[in-house]
């Protein structure tokens, strides 16, 4: 029989769930969601990073905020910790900034540049 490198409880994998709406509003940055995803899939470090791709150093400090989960890693973190919390906290986030009025960065800068853009012949 032939030994396995992964931990044991990486096979099966759930398909990722929503969290209680209670639940996502009770995170007050991407660190919350980060934490509570983590409380929420009941593994360990070490096997969620397994199932991510990831060191369990970058899982550590995506934890504690000093790394920020990009676009494809949020993905994977879901898909490892079973919860969509995370993605959801994002939409929230999103959602919120155009209810206030308030223009994200990336935003805020491509309207900044859309003038030289036009004039240069870059428009999308």
């Amino acid at each position: 029989m032939k030994a396995s490198l992964l931990p044991p409880r990486i096979e099966g994998v759930p398909t990722p769930r929503a969290a209680d709406e209670h639940t996502l509003r009770m995170c007050f940055n991407e660190q919350d969601a980060i934490r509570a995803s983590i409380a929420l899939s009941r593994l360990t470090y070490r096997e969620i990073a397994a199932r991510m791709g990831c060191s369990k150093s970058l899982l550590n400090a995506l934890a504690k905020g000093e790394r920020q989960l990009t676009a494809k890693r949020t993905r994977a973190f879901c898909n490892a910790t079973g919860t969509l919390l995370m993605m959801q906290y994002r939409e929230m986030e999103r959602a919120l900034h155009i209810a206030t009025g308030r223009v994200r960065e990336r935003d805020r800068i491509a309207s900044i540049i859309a003038p030289t853009e036009h004039a240069w012949g870059h428009a999308a």
